[in-house]
């Protein structure tokens, strides 16, 4: 798959999160009768697989609408065939479970079997969620042709990303995707 054709799937998918899933992103505090602030607060706080749900929604729907209908979008998913998923990070191979993949369930032979690890979080994503997005491109047992980092509220104005892609040299490049959030009064 082309660069062009993600990049697209990518932002309509944030696009409709931001559109249809406006409620996700309001910032106002519902009122819990005498509960504190910081109650209501913690209350409020979503936990980002919520969010992650819905982006892989919109992003599986993506696909349908290219027709490109034989990858799977998983979230939280830790299994490579029968053994957890693990990757080699800092020289030690490490247990993990991405955010959302999109892939191809049990054909690994074919090619671009695994197309994109994301990894997304409400706030900045952290210098290891950026390694593991890269540890799973690098991999040779997943070569994931792109990456994919989303900060979903760390800018009260837009939802951020960071498209990894690798160069003809082998060199993983990066781009912003970036999608206007509404505003709240």
């Amino acid at each position: 798959m082309e660069i062009e054709t993600i990049r697209n799937i990518i932002r309509k998918a944030l696009e409709e999160l931001v559109d249809k899933d406006d409620e996700i992103f309001k910032q106002k505090l519902p009122k819990l009768g005498k509960s504190t602030e910081k109650e209501r607060k913690l209350n409020r706080e979503l936990h980002e697989t919520a969010l992650n749900h819905r982006f892989a929604f919109y992003l599986e729907n993506g696909l349908i609408n290219k027709n490109l209908t034989t990858y799977n979008v998983d979230i939280e998913y830790n299994r490579n065939f029968s053994n957890p998923k693990s990757v080699k990070m800092e020289g030690i191979k490490i247990p993990v479970r991405p955010d959302i993949l999109i892939h191809k369930r049990m054909k690994t032979s074919e090619s671009d079997s695994h197309l994109l690890i994301i990894e997304a979080k409400k706030g900045k994503p952290s210098d290891h969620d950026i390694e593991k997005v890269k540890a799973f491109m690098n991999d040779t047992d997943y070569k994931y042709k792109y990456g994919l980092t989303v900060s979903y509220a760390f800018n009260q104005n837009q939802v951020e990303t960071i498209l990894y892609s690798k160069s003809k040299n082998n060199k993983i490049e990066k781009e912003k995707i970036n999608v206007k959030r509404k505003s709240y009064s």
